[in-house]
């Protein structure tokens, strides 16, 4: 039976997609099979704001062919690879992970890696760093690992050397290689190479296959004009825009990337924002920064720009009034701009103690208004008014963000969209100071006049990205799934795991632009182009 949804076709597809940014690769000397260990990225909500979704391993170690590059294998890793060493005869790779988790403690795993079947057994009985790792022969592992904590002599310039043997190393079981076996002499800690020699292996390889490879990750946000154009803002490029052939038109070029989209009334523009940060470039040191620009959907040329002095966040409605606003206290209090559907400044104004409540086709902005420190007042749900009087707009309290009731979990409010005139569909979790709750995640409709919920539909886990054609609500998930609900009785009408290519894709964003299409952006750098229907 035809699934409801289907993916038609993969922009920005390319060879080694599954692991992100690159940081170490290795080449297996027998096979030639490579190992790349990767970063992804982090997920959070807001996707530029201080609600990360927790968790979610960000790191991935790829097993790619030698031939066609294609991924085989796929493993998820909650600390950076620093090394790989691949066995001399078994099909085998020893990978060493970790790094200082910025508190306490130097954090990681050895991890066996079986080339052929995929299976990965976590060998270390605690977690410890593992910044290198080489095979003296079959029987004998050398590693080191680092210091258990940052209080321990000279933690961050040492590490301890030792060597593990074993008879037959593809038999070793989960945890079995004890703290006594860690201990060894004191060695000068290896630091792992930097990004680049990474990135230009792949760039090589990839070339050499004819198959380009850029660094492309988080597709933050993703658009449809009326023409069958296709927007992304990801990390890689500020703003891009495929025909509907699905050929890059063209693409602003942008290593921090855009973070979101807001396609002008007119249709012949958008803008972007971005948050700059500092790094080394061919022409010297790049402070970082935060750029707002308006583009024009032609060409990709720019038309405009300002420098907020601080990150921001869009918020937008129906009519395309467009709200700019600090996506967290600025060491100054930021300015919230409000710019016209003809993209004229309208108002330049205060917005104190309010976060960004992202809601697609609103017929106001809307935002979450924090209680005043110290204060037991819940969060609120309030409307940004259209009319400015002596150049400030009026906010209306809607109702309580919270719609169960006062709790002692903090209610983070998640994407939504308006459905019609009179209704609001939105994702929220629960978060308890020690992370996101399973079974805390929740999508539900609610009245736009006074809050009720008019049905609540519970998730195991946070949603990533939410939008609605009318009739049917999309709920993307970190698990990787889609979950399409009658947007009428709330009931779930089919659900979706994502894969590319055999492989688990994580949606990061989506737009539902008509019934029966969904664009979907991913983790990884890709969009999937999407057709839907109400089946079961």
């Amino acid at each position: 039976m035809t699934h409801p949804l289907r993916i038609r076709r993969v922009l920005g597809d390319r060879p080694f997609a599954e692991i992100g940014d690159p940081a170490v690769v290795a080449v297996d000397p027998r096979r030639g099979d490579l190992v790349v260990g990767g970063d992804i990225g982090s997920i959070r909500w807001p996707p530029l704001g201080t609600a990360a979704i927790d968790g979610w391993p960000r790191y991935r170690i790829g097993v790619f062919d030698a031939g066609d590059l294609r991924c085989r294998h796929l493993h998820p890793s909650y600390w950076p690879v620093n090394a790989v060493a691949f066995h001399p005869s078994l099909p085998l790779a020893a990978v060493g992970t970790g790094r200082y988790d910025g508190s306490w403690d130097f954090q990681g795993e050895l991890l066996l890696v079986d080339l052929e079947s995929g299976a990965v057994t976590s060998a270390l009985a605690e977690r410890r760093e593992v910044p290198a790792v080489e095979w003296l022969d079959g029987r004998r592992l050398r590693l080191t690992v680092s210091p258990e904590d940052r209080d321990s002599d000279r933690a961050f310039t040492h590490a301890h050397e030792t060597v593990i043997e074993r008879e037959d190393w593809s038999a070793v079981g989960e945890r079995t290689i004890g703290f006594r076996e860690l201990t060894g002499p004191r060695v000068r800690r290896v630091r792992p190479p930097g990004a680049e020699p990474a990135r230009d292996f792949l760039r090589d390889r990839a070339a050499a296959a004819a198959t380009p490879w850029e660094l492309r990750r988080q597709v933050r946000a993703v658009e449809a004009l009326d023409d069958g154009r296709v927007l992304a803002a990801l990390q890689g490029a500020r703003l891009e825009c495929h025909l509907p052939s699905g050929e890059l038109q063209w693409a602003v070029a942008d290593l921090d990337g855009g973070r979101q989209i807001h396609v002008c009334a007119d249709r012949r523009s958008a803008w972007v924002h971005v948050r700059h940060t500092g790094r080394v470039t061919e022409s010297g040191w790049r402070r970082a920064g935060n750029l707002v620009q308006r583009i024009a959907l032609d060409s990709g040329r720019s038309l405009e720009e300002f420098d907020p002095g601080h990150a921001v966040t869009f918020t937008a409605d129906r009519v395309g009034r467009l709200v700019v606003r600090e996506a967290w206290p600025a060491p100054e209090q930021g300015q919230t701009v409000i710019l016209t559907p003809d993209n004229t400044e309208a108002a330049r104004f205060t917005l104190p103690n309010h976060d960004v409540f992202a809601v697609r086709r609103g017929s106001r902005p809307l935002f979450v208004q924090r209680p005043e420190p110290g204060t037991s007042e819940r969060q609120w749900v309030v409307a940004l008014e259209p009319e400015v009087t002596d150049g400030t707009p009026s906010v209306r309290r809607l109702f309580p963000l919270d719609w169960d009731g006062d709790r002692t979990m903090h209610v983070f409010a998640g994407p939504g969209t308006q459905v019609g005139d009179d209704a609001l569909v939105h994702a929220a979790t629960l978060h308890d100071h020690r992370g996101v709750l399973r079974h805390n995640a929740f999508v539900l409709r609610r009245r736009l006049a006074d809050g009720v919920p008019q049905w609540v539909h519970g998730c195991d886990e946070p949603v990533t990205a939410l939008d609605a054609d009318g009739h049917t609500v999309y709920a993307a998930h970190r698990s990787g799934s889609i979950v399409a609900i009658d947007a009428g009785n709330g009931r779930p009408r089919w659900e979706r795991v994502l894969h590319v290519s055999g492989r688990p894709v994580v949606p990061l964003s989506l737009t539902a632009p008509h019934a029966g299409r969904l664009l979907v952006g991913t983790v990884d750098g890709r969009i999937l182009d999407c057709e839907t229907s109400t089946g079961r």
